[in-house]
């Protein structure tokens, strides 16, 4: 029994050790986790078209500040809500959700389960966005969407 309590308890404080870590570095596992998921997604999905003043329905997401400006301008509703994926546009657009005619990605395109689900988590966490270099955002080529 002793030997089962300190494995307990050994394990116990490796998970809370983990734990604490993963709170004291918020914003680099933040930083990260939009590097890894959330950068990729509008980069080879959505900047082709999504940049610039110019940009269809004036969401521009080449960067923090345009992307968390950008409103709808039929509903004067954000794009990007951080903290509320279920009222962010940019989720209603992915999902297919909504009455906007011109769903994104285009209809015969699709994000996956995955990338929504991750853009959705994304949002729910706080839309965590870098400023300079690393938060600045390039379409790239996509071989699926040409």
């Amino acid at each position: 029994m002793k030997t089962f309590l300190a494995s307990v308890s050994a394990a116990t404080g490796s998970l809370l050790l983990v734990s604490s870590c993963a709170l004291m570095d918020g914003t680099r596992g933040k930083a990260a986790y939009f590097e890894a998921h959330v950068k990729p997604v509008f980069q080879a999905n959505c900047l082709r078209c999504h940049q610039g003043p110019q940009a269809p329905a004036r969401l521009d997401l080449s960067d923090r500040k345009s992307a968390l400006a950008s409103v709808s301008p039929r509903t004067g509703r954000p794009f990007i809500i951080p903290g509320d994926p279920d009222c962010s546009l940019i989720v209603a657009a992915v999902t297919r959700r909504g009455t906007h005619p011109r769903l994104m990605p285009r209809q015969e395109l699709s994000l996956t389960e995955d990338e929504i689900g991750e853009l959705s988590e994304w949002i729910e966490d706080g839309a965590y966005w870098p400023e300079g270099p690393s938060g600045k955002l390039q379409a790239v080529f996509n071989p699926e969407n040409p």
